[in-house]
């Protein structure tokens, strides 16, 4: 059975990639609101799935190395929870708002910093599907079931899987504050 929250993650994510391929190939967007409105929620929407992203493995740690199962039960529920009302939001702000920021640099294509950002956010939407998301069912499964072995394994393979996933999303990042190509 598939969980509401990696529903809602699977459809953020593709609806994501969706709109960055429109992106890609010169979808026509206009700012309709001002150039600060649009960086402050795309810069909002990055706090948000950035955070979630951050904060979810350290509320992990902490019930997972307390020892209470009752909360690690809790801290999975909240975290698959946290999905759907931040990161998946904040995927959303950050891809709309970058999509019609983009036109102000030449668009999708003329700079290589936006190319390679919009690059390393599809990747990363990618393994986020086929690996991160398929760990973090098994992880609430586990923990709702009280399996310690499975629990140690996915709560394991979540954490590398994480942590690999951070690297796309942390260079799509720095690109956009620097306005730098990496390559």
């Amino acid at each position: 059975m598939v969980s509401t929250s990696a529903k809602v993650s699977v459809a953020s994510n593709v609806l994501a990639c969706a709109a960055m391929a429109l992106a890609w190939y010169g979808w026509p967007t206009g700012l309709l609101l001002s150039y600060p409105v649009r960086k402050l929620l795309h810069l909002s929407g990055v706090v948000m799935f950035m955070g979630n992203l951050i904060a979810g493995p350290v509320w992990l740690a902490f019930a997972y190395f307390g020892g209470d199962r009752k909360l690690m039960v809790f801290a999975t529920r909240t975290l698959a929870q946290a999905d759907i009302w931040l990161t998946a939001p904040g995927v959303q702000l950050t891809v709309w708002n970058g999509i019609c920021l983009a036109p102000m640099y030449g668009g999708a294509r003329a700079q290589p910093w936006l190319a390679e950002s919009l690059g390393l956010l599809v990747l990363a939407a990618i393994l986020t599907l086929a690996t991160v998301l398929p760990w973090q069912e098994r992880l609430v499964r586990a923990a709702e079931a009280q399996d310690e072995a499975g629990l140690k394994r996915a709560l394991t393979q979540w954490a590398v899987w994480g942590t690999l996933i951070m690297i796309p999303f942390s260079l799509a990042a720095w690109l956009m504050i620097a306005k730098k190509a990496l390559f």
